[in-house]
């Protein structure tokens, strides 16, 4: 059994962090049945987090809702015994915004610095 870290991290269209903002995480089996495994309000950097034991493949998805001043968005990650960590960002557009989740998992204390290269990359690829 191998203890992950699910970290989710929300930004505004500038990339300014949002906090007190609701993050559910889900956990599945096969990539379409998803179970809620918990929920995690934001902190002042934007990052909620979650622990889960897995001893298998496991789709994991870390959502926003949505509320009255942001769009809904999500992203989703696998992981795998062998495979470590993985990252994986996705945008949501709105009306006038564009909402950010980054989601990471990996084994505990090593998914931050998977986080930092994929935010590294993500800026590049928003300053496209």
């Amino acid at each position: 059994m191998t203890s992950l870290k699910l970290t989710a991290r929300l930004t505004d269209s500038g990339g300014a962090p949002l906090s007190g903002k609701t993050i559910y995480f889900y956990a599945s089996g096969d990539g379409s049945t998803w179970s809620l495994l918990t929920s995690a309000t934001t902190d002042s950097s934007g990052y909620a987090y979650a622990m889960y034991d897995a001893n298998k493949k496991t789709w994991f998805k870390a959502e926003f809702k949505g509320d009255d001043f942001y769009e809904p968005a999500s992203a989703m990650a696998v992981w795998e015994p062998s495979g470590g960590q993985a990252c994986s960002p996705v945008f949501k557009t709105g009306i006038d915004v564009l909402d950010q989740v980054l989601f990471c998992v990996g084994g505990y204390g090593v998914s931050v610095a998977v986080l930092l290269v994929a935010v590294t990359l993500l800026i590049l690829l928003v300053g496209r």
